[in-house]
């Protein structure tokens, strides 16, 4: 082995060149599996590691006759099933808490991760304690759970056990520090308080105990061998008998169990909270693939230049041969040059993943563990060296072990065939896989380049979204007074043109509604989910929307607080006959008539088709501003409404997004996805043009003579370079033919998930083939040109 290792080694320095081009191109095709494995495995590993996490399921709710789907279930549930469900080995309750802000000194810092939790859900979920437990966290209501980070964050090197923090207008003394939670974990909550806290509100337990309210998480550890499909009928029936002594209306809701392991995964959610992110498993299967590919385009390289060099080495392989080198011995030889060059490349994988773990870790928005501190990732590494070595190792090395001089002479392998096919058939192989991914990232740029300058509907620029909940806790008088009033003083500022008041964000309405409209000659059978916003009598002109028909709603009319508008496809939806404009309408315990149809625009996604929308003017549940401000003047506009949530409630923190900002947000893992597209597309073009560099270097020089004879005969450069760049130019070609129907299948599919898209039209393929052919010219005719202009009296010289 040790002559092995330094007969490799010699090699190896010898073809220095030839083997710096392996060594780069496979340690930017390990780098990249490398990070891509690492990311898939963290995805499809999610909350394995809490004890029994297969025997885990969350409840969730399937409601009424339209079936929505939501993660959320009743709070009762917990109490009844830890009683009456046998197959229930515990239950715990989660309710996720995005509104709260610790309060130092009167300063605020809003804390996005915090959530209620009850008594049992240590029991089930796997946290590891730094300082404190379970049992004392839940000797108090107002007991408090930080993470490591927060802790750091708010108290410092000091130890935090015993010390208050205030949370809103509340004191919670620390009970418990916890390590963060792995990458791989749902419940990404930096603060945990006991469920008992907010239930000390007298109006909030009344609200939190009744069945027909589904405001909380409940997650279930069944016992072993316990059915969760039966276990999913019997809580079914628990609620309805539970829901039905209380509100004499089962609603026809039924509940079903979540394996734990299917819920980063989780689709068809009607609504959720936002506290759970879920991902796309077609994602995780694409990007497996792609770092598959990337390893195998890296390894190509390595054994197209070592088989096209065997006849090189055949006096060497002879000369063992001769003097008793055994197949085995050879085959050992070879593999251990492939491992050589494998380890080589591995090293400067090490360096180049560190390098660029940092950028990797905000791409990806997932805070991996320090690299190789991580038994995972060391598997990974092992793995992907493994298989590296494989991949250019076996082939060659049976190749080279085989070797009899009359089969090298013929041009013949072990296989049969024309070795140059197969070094042929790898260069397609690659230069395929590219097109595929440059055609991807140029589909998918002009796609997101669609979605930000497709018009919405309405003018998202320069408006300020401001949480002003306050006014929403006043007397209706006193909330109409209040909004009148700070309106006014915003409207005072040179630098606001517009202010509305609303019940959420135009970017994205996420309410929903089923059963509670009506109108005249609606079918009873027909009860149609539609979106609501409540908006006041400004929403149209601040937000720049559009009218089909009749009006919006007018300050000066009082009937005009009873009366809706539809979007056009709400009244498609509902086919309401002529005419439309004065049309009773029933909605939310409310009558009155269709005084306007606004014209459609996206309040969701453009993955999302425009559904059916309900406009009307309740002023009980509005409480966000948005504020139109004059250009250049945005910072006098914060400031203006920073004053008055200071004035009215200066215990609150200034809670404010900019449209654009939730706009932008709706399409974060979209940008993701297509950086990292863009990212391993240029690696993998490098990677192939690498490989393309080397052989056609090679091939350069062994037609070195049969260079020099042609020149000598009158060849021309422009003859030479053509000639010599003839066979890679249709190798690419080829390659274009194979990757355009592959590419259009992939990306008509990727497509699909937006509801609105760029059409699939033949200029993309063309482009991206006419890229690859530019790249594959450029890289060929560098080497072509070269020993084109090389002097043909010494190449003829030369033995």
């Amino acid at each position: 082995m040790l002559n092995h290792l330094r007969t490799a080694l010699r090699n190896c320095w010898k073809n220095r060149a030839t083997n710096a081009i392996n060594i780069t191109g496979l340690a930017a095709g390990m780098t990249a599996a490398i990070l891509i494995f690492l990311w898939v495995t963290n995805e499809l590993t999610y909350d394995n590691y809490h004890p029994g996490s297969e025997r885990i399921h969350r409840v969730t709710s399937h409601l009424g006759t339209v079936k929505w789907t939501w993660e959320t279930a009743p709070y009762p549930l917990v109490a009844a099933a830890r009683t009456s469900l046998p197959q229930v080995e515990a239950v715990t309750f989660l309710e996720p808490w995005n509104l709260t802000n610790v309060n130092i000194a009167g300063e605020f810092f809003p804390e996005k991760n915090a959530a209620y939790v009850d008594s049992a859900w240590f029991t089930i979920f796997h946290y590891d304690f730094i300082a404190g437990n379970p049992r004392n966290f839940f000797s108090s209501p107002y007991n408090l759970i930080l993470s490591r980070t927060k802790a750091k964050k708010y108290f410092g090197d000091a130890d935090p056990i015993g010390r208050t923090l205030r949370l809103d207008t509340i004191d919670y003394k620390i009970a418990g520090i916890i390590k963060d939670q792995p990458s791989n974990s749902s419940f990404q909550f930096d603060l945990l308080m006991p469920i008992d806290a907010l239930l000390s509100n007298p109006d909030r337990l009344r609200y939190t105990n009744d069945w027909g309210n589904f405001n909380g998480q409940v997650y279930m550890r069944l016992r072993p061998g316990a059915s969760p499909q039966a276990a999913g009928a019997a809580i079914t029936d628990l609620y309805a008998r539970g829901n039905l002594a209380i509100h004499n209306n089962p609603h026809g809701t039924d509940l079903s169990l979540l394996p734990l392991k299917d819920l980063h995964f989780e689709t068809g959610l009607t609504s959720g909270n936002g506290a759970i992110i879920h991902a796309n498993r077609s994602t995780v299967t694409i990007f497996s693939i792609l770092g598959i590919f990337l390893l195998v385009i890296a390894c190509i390289n390595y054994v197209n230049l070592t088989t096209a060099r065997a006849s090189i080495r055949a006096k060497e392989v002879g000369i063992r041969k001769i003097i008793g080198a055994g197949k085995s011995s050879l085959f050992i030889q070879f593999i251990t040059e492939s491992l050589v060059i494998s380890i080589l490349a591995l090293l400067i994988t090490l360096a180049a993943v560190t390098l660029v773990f940092p950028a990797f870790r905000n791409l990806t928005d997932k805070q991996f563990p320090a690299p190789f501190t991580n038994p995972q990732t060391w598997s990974i590494i092992a793995v992907t060296l493994l298989a590296a070595t494989a991949l250019n190792g076996i082939y060659p090395a049976l190749l080279l072990s085989s070797f009899r001089p009359l089969n090298v002479l013929r041009g013949a392998t072990i296989l049969k065939f024309k070795d140059a096919f197969l070094r042929k058939g790898l260069v397609v192989l690659q230069f395929t896989f590219s097109i595929i991914l440059i055609v991807g990232t140029l589909i998918i740029q002009r796609q997101l380049n669609y979605i930000q300058h497709t018009d919405p509907g309405y003018n998202r620029s320069q408006v300020l979204s401001v949480n002003m909940s306050f006014v929403r806790q006043r007397s209706s008088q006193e909330r109409q007074t209040l909004t009148q009033t700070i309106r006014q003083e915003l409207l005072g500022h040179t630098g606001i043109s517009g202010v509305t008041v609303a019940g959420g964000s135009i970017v994205e309405i996420r309410s929903s509604s089923a059963g509670n409209l009506d109108w005249e000659g609606r079918d009873t059978a027909f009860r149609p989910t539609v979106f609501q916003l409540t908006a006041d009598e400004d929403y149209q002109k601040v937000m720049q929307l559009q009218m089909a028909q009749g009006h919006w709603f007018d300050s000066r009319s009082p009937q005009d607080k009873h009366n809706f508008i539809l979007n056009e496809t709400a009244l498609k939806t509902f086919n309401i006959t002529t005419p439309v404009l004065g049309h009773t309408f029933r909605f939310h315990q409310d009558t009155g008539t269709l005084i306007g149809i606004v014209k459609d625009f996206h309040f969701a996604s453009l993955h999302d088709k425009i559904q059916p929308l309900v406009i009307y003017n309740d002023d009980r549940s509005r409480a966000t501003f948005f504020i139109r401000t004059e250009p250049g003047k945005t910072s006098q506009a914060l400031a203006a409404a920073r004053d008055i949530v200071k004035r009215y409630t200066p215990s609150k923190p200034f809670d404010y997004t900019f449209l654009d900002d939730q706009f932008d947000g709706l399409y974060k893992a979209d940008q993701k996805v297509s950086t990292l597209i863009t990212t391993f597309s240029g690696i993998a073009v490098l990677i192939s043009c690498l490989g393309l560099f080397a052989l056609a270097a090679f091939t350069a020089q062994q037609r070195i003579r049969e260079i020099g004879i042609r020149k000598v005969l009158g060849a021309t450069v422009p003859g030479i370079v053509l000639l010599l760049s003839r066979d890679f130019i249709r190798l690419v070609g080829l390659s274009i033919l194979i990757a355009t129907p592959i590419a259009a299948w992939a990306l008509h599919k990727w497509l699909e998930d937006f509801a609105y898209h760029i059409p699939l039209t033949a200029g993309f393929f063309v482009t991206g083939g006419i890229l690859a052919l530019l790249v594959a010219i450029l890289t060929v005719s560098t080497q072509s040109l070269k020993a084109a202009r090389s002097n043909p009296v010494k190449n003829l010289r030369t033995e």
